[in-house]
């Protein structure tokens, strides 16, 4: 089987020496207008070089470009591996390409680096496969390197154990690299730790590997139909043809060929294979994932979210153009001009669309001062958003089209360009006049292509907000951007898993213990003791919103609390002491079971101060932080259900945070609230200034306006609705 496409010379000489001459004759019969740029010139034709194809007996596919301009060739072998989750062994195929050349059935690593040397080579390994270069007199004795690297690799135990530990620290600096955390865990929130794209190579992965594993993925996915060999230099097919066939061509495949279009396969020595078999797609709502680093001065930002779209798809130009205005590497581009030029947030904002055959990714990306993190999120949504709503002005779409232009016509200076062509044309289905007719196709993208593009590929309210930054300094004013109504926030490791405090014994100390000593902090049980009824008034702001929080504690359990945002009531709860309603949005619900069990316990001015018993149960977790505050964690139980969880200062004994999941209208929501501000009201320190996100007020800081002890209430107004009805 033998092809042959005309692929690179571009022939603009004769149109640059005419438009030089129409420029000099102009002036005889026009005045030049100079205040005007020239309007575009069309599209240069550009005609690609040739290269030849031909297929082996075997299935490998051999691309041969010629170039005599120098006495060097280089020669690619590729293989098409489809990418497949590893599982609990993930961080095999990274380790492929260093041990390729670790040694072979006749050759040591040393002998390898000898012949390599000796010979003026270069050769390296990459996960599915290996590129070499050198002089055409030295081509023979490489290209037998190149067979023996590719078909007969030893994988020693020696060598791999040596692997295994650059692994071992290359995943441990990760962990303290800020960089090294937006890569891998980013695309772990994006994607999924489960997806192929997202999962992370960890110490417990990694501990699994053995080099039976590694042998495994090379005998499976190594193999003769599904590789490319490409030839690039001094070199011409009748060449070509006697080396591919000499060294690749009695290459006879063992079992059956790869099928990745099936769920997933079981292979020895690697276990379970899951391939992707559908792209991930964007979420529905959009959410902020944050992996904490204390006292970091600087948040590395990425606003990011998976799709469809295909190298072949016709809109991938379209979508290239889009990004290279928003942020492509230019400097004129938006988000640049507006975080850099304008706002002076960041030294360089970027992004970046991904086409790929299996799934495809969009990222906005910059570094920010940790005091903007929210703004400089605010300002990249907003130039997404503005790209959604608003025409690209024509310039805007001239320059970026220039630019790829350039880029394009410099990437053909390099004839290893032609070979990449001819195989991503394979590889992506490409039509075999995709890139000779690029340039065309660019000129002819118009400014509703680009609007199009962005409704379709520019998603600011399904995007994944992950942010590697202190956590404590940019919680409040990042949750109002995430739109996700369960979880606004979400925390992970530096493992791309949910983070969970991280604990330490709190030795013989109990939860008792941590309660007494609060009540002690905050004035002692008698002054508590002292306080049968009170009113706390706080105030304000949601959003534009002005809000007004009214609690009333009452004698024997009773309590009322209203929430008013500009005259218009968003909850009521009102509780008699044996029977309670929560009103929201004009909708009641009777509190029943464990959920009136709960609100009675909390229905107290110190409610810590309470006797607990059953189904009441409060257990001591132990000692963790928040920012750089040593603090108890405790946990109360109401029942089965109701959890909450409280955080006590290790030092000064006063409770600092709750965080406890919330029904609101059959929807569940985890509530954080921070407490600050002791005040001494009546010979007891209440917080003043109450912060709480996740709520039904969403983020919000509570300013205490009056406290007051010993008020007089009518008991009527702690009455219930008498008639809800309850499903």
């Amino acid at each position: 089987m033998n092809s042959k496409y005309s692929l690179f010379q571009c022939s603009t000489t004769a149109g640059l020496l005419l438009a030089g001459v129409l420029y000099a004759i102009s002036p005889m019969y026009a005045q030049v207008d100079r205040t005007l740029p020239p309007p575009p010139g069309p599209a240069p034709t550009v005609h690609l070089g040739e290269h030849s194809s031909f297929t082996l007996e075997n299935g490998m596919r051999v691309i041969v470009v010629e170039n005599h301009k120098l006495p060097m060739v280089s020669v690619q072998v590729r293989f098409d591996i489809p990418p497949f989750v590893q599982g609990e062994k993930a961080g095999y195929v990274d380790m492929i390409s260093e041990l390729l050349m670790s040694g072979t059935a006749t050759l040591t690593k040393a002998e390898i680096d000898e012949v390599v040397d000796r010979n003026g080579a270069s050769v390296s390994a990459s996960n599915d496969g290996v590129y070499a270069s050198t002089l055409k007199k030295n081509l023979e004795p490489i290209m037998t390197l190149v067979e023996e690297v590719v078909q007969s690799p030893l994988f020693p135990d020696e060598e791999f154990a040596k692997a295994i530990n650059r692994h071992r620290s290359a995943i441990q600096q990760r962990q303290d690299d800020p960089e090294g955390i937006a890569e891998s865990v980013g695309k772990a929130a994006v994607f999924g730790a489960d997806h192929a794209y997202g999962e992370m190579t960890t110490l417990k992965t990694l501990g699994n590997i053995d080099v039976g594993t590694v042998r495994s993925f090379h005998a499976r996915y190594f193999r003769p139909e599904s590789g490319y060999l490409a030839f690039v230099g001094d070199i011409d097919e009748k060449e070509a043809r006697t080396l591919a066939e000499k060294h690749f061509g009695k290459w006879m495949p063992e079992g059956k060929p790869v099928d990745s279009s099936v769920a997933g396969e079981f292979v020895p020595g690697m276990g379970g294979v899951l391939y992707l078999r559908e792209p991930k797609m964007p979420a529905v709502y959009r959410q902020v994932v944050v992996v904490d680093r204390p006292g970091a001065p600087q948040s590395i930002i990425r606003v990011s979210y998976p799709f469809n779209l295909k190298p072949k798809d016709i809109r991938a130009l379209d979508a290239q153009v889009l990004n290279t205005i928003l942020g492509g590497g230019v400097f004129n581009a938006r988000l640049m001009q507006n975080l850099r030029e304008d706002k002076g947030y960041t030294y360089g904002a970027y992004s970046s669309m991904e086409s790929d055959r299996f799934n495809g990714s969009f990222t906005a990306s910059a570094s920010v001062r940790t005091e903007v993190t929210a703004q400089a999120v605010t300002e990249i949504l907003a130039e997404m958003e503005r790209l959604r709503e608003e025409p690209v002005p024509q310039a805007d779409l001239d320059l970026a089209k220039r630019y790829m232009a350039g880029s394009f016509a410099r990437s053909l200076e390099d004839p290893r360009t032609v070979a990449r062509f001819a195989l991503n044309t394979y590889l992506n289905g490409l039509s075999q006049d995709h890139y000779a007719t690029y340039l065309q196709r660019l000129e002819k993208v118009t400014v509703d292509d680009i609007q199009r593009a962005a409704k379709a590929f520019l998603l600011p309210e399904n995007a994944i907000v992950f942010v590697v930054g202190d956590l404590e300094k940019i919680r409040r004013t990042m949750i109002p951007l995430s739109m996700e109504p369960f979880i606004p926030l979400l925390e992970l490791d530096v493992e791309g898993q949910v983070k969970e405090d991280h604990l330490v014994d709190a030795g013989d100390t109990t939860a008792q213990q941590v309660i007494d000593r609060y009540l002690d902090a905050i004035g002692g049980k008698k002054a508590i003791g002292k306080i049968s009824s009170m009113e706390r008034r706080m105030t304000g702001k949601m959003g534009k919103a002005n809000v007004v929080v009214t609690e009333q504690f009452g004698k024997n359990n009773k309590y009322r609390k209203e929430i008013i945002a500009d005259d218009r009531i968003l909850q009521q709860v009102v509780c008699n002491g044996t029977r309670a309603v929560d009103v929201q949005s004009n909708i009641p619900e009777e509190l029943e079971g464990d959920r009136l069990h709960e609100l009675i316990l909390w229905s107290h001015p110190v409610p810590e101060a309470l006797e607990v018993s059953a189904p009441i149960e409060r257990f001591m977790d132990g000692r963790t932080t928040i920012g750089e505050k040593s603090v108890y964690k405790i946990t109360t139980n109401v029942g089965e259900i109701d959890v909450t969880t409280d955080y006590f200062d290790v030092n000064t004994g006063l409770k600092v945070r709750r965080i406890v999941m919330q029904l609101n209208l059959g929807q569940f929501y985890v509530v954080t609230t921070d407490y600050s501000d002791y005040k001494e009201v009546d010979g007891v320190l209440f917080p003043h200034t109450i912060d709480e996100d996740g709520g039904i007020t969403g983020v919000i800081q509570l300013k205490v306006g009056s406290i007051k002890t010993g008020v007089s209430f009518n008991d009527h107004q702690f009455d219930p609705d008498p008639a809800v009805h309850t499903e």
